[in-house]
């Protein structure tokens, strides 16, 4: 009974030698599969022997940190890839270059020597270089500590909108361990950017933390913090208001401010107009200390604004005020 191997090239020979004037001869098209059959089974063929040969090869490897103490922390990242030259079957080549192997960074010594690597490599390869061969860790007591998270972010909100407060992080702090020299530096830690247009309404959001010492901090208490502000339509307001002489000595002389009045403009939440319109702590003062130091005979009055209302770009016209003083029979 002949072969399967045998068959197959009998089939082959039957469709390739027959004749061509042969009624029962098949349609081109089918002739074309069998040749690109062929074609296909010769080079599967060629690669399996070649990939069966011996070669020489250089790849860059991954390394990891290992056996680093609990109470120690590096100062410097070692080589994040090392370049390994290594010999072997093709195979076993395709298969480290698709699938490489991480390099150990053994950190309980102060030195590493990768030449020992050769044993970490797939069974059948054999190292014949590496580069860098050796290296030194720098490490130092690792401490831990709390700082403050600083938020990168761009909030824009339209024309006439306005945050009513800075955006508040919860948690705005964080907790992180390192090297003393790097943790002890460090004042804040950023956010991965944020970037929200024509905020109209509240906002609430999860920003991760950015690592930008390349993994010689860890991130101890969180990785992430929630960003809450709110945005609301501002409008325009304006007050006309007194501006009082305090701590005047009681003498025969007053103090008369030219003007004494002051024009307020001001923006303010539109739920809130109103409210600054008829708020009667709003006013102005000007301190009679101020006026004897003063050697211009023009005085800056000080803008006292409510408490519970929220004012930006407050504006005083004037801004400076004369003044003189007066005997009181003179009234």
């Amino acid at each position: 009974m002949p072969s399967d191997d045998a068959s197959f090239l009998d089939r082959m020979r039957e469709r390739f030698l027959r004749d061509p004037t042969d009624s029962h001869s098949d349609e081109p098209e089918q002739k074309w599969i069998a040749i690109t059959v062929c074609i296909l089974i010769a080079l599967l063929l060629w690669f399996t022997l070649t990939m069966q040969e011996s070669y020489t090869a250089s790849f860059d490897l991954p390394t990891r940190i290992v056996n680093l103490p609990a109470d120690t922390a590096l100062t410097e990242l070692p080589p994040r890839r090392v370049r390994v030259q290594v010999s072997g079957e093709g195979f076993q080549l395709l298969q480290l270059r698709y699938n490489p192997t991480p390099v150990p960074i053994n950190a309980a010594v102060d030195q590493v020597d990768l030449e020992a690597i050769g044993t970490q490599l797939p069974k059948g390869l054999e190292l014949q270089n590496v580069s860098p061969r050796q290296f030194d860790l720098r490490k130092e007591p690792r401490i831990t500590r709390q700082i403050p998270i600083r938020l990168d972010s761009r909030i824009v909100t339209p024309e006439t909108y306005d945050l009513m407060a800075p955006p508040q992080l919860s948690p705005d702090s964080v907790v992180v361990s390192g090297a003393r020299s790097i943790v002890e530096r460090l004042s804040t830690w950023p956010t991965e950017p944020l970037t929200v247009q024509s905020l109209r309404d509240s906002l609430v959001t999860r920003v991760a933390l950015k690592d930008t010492l390349d993994g010689l901090v860890q991130l101890v208490s969180t990785s992430s913090t929630r960003v809450t502000t709110v945005s609301r339509p501002f409008t325009e307001g304006s007050r006309e208001i007194d501006v009082e002489v305090t701590g005047v000595p009681t003498t025969q002389r007053v103090v008369r401010l030219d003007p004494s009045t002051v024009k307020v403009r001001y923006r303010v939440p539109l739920a809130q107009y109103e409210a600054a319109q008829q708020a009667p702590d709003f006013f102005a003062t000007v301190a009679y200390e101020e006026i004897r130091a003063d050697t211009t005979g023009r005085i800056r009055p000080e803008v006292h604004l409510p408490n519970d209302l929220t004012l930006r770009d407050v504006a005083v016209i004037p801004p400076v005020l004369g003044y003189f003083e007066v005997l009181v029979d003179e009234q």
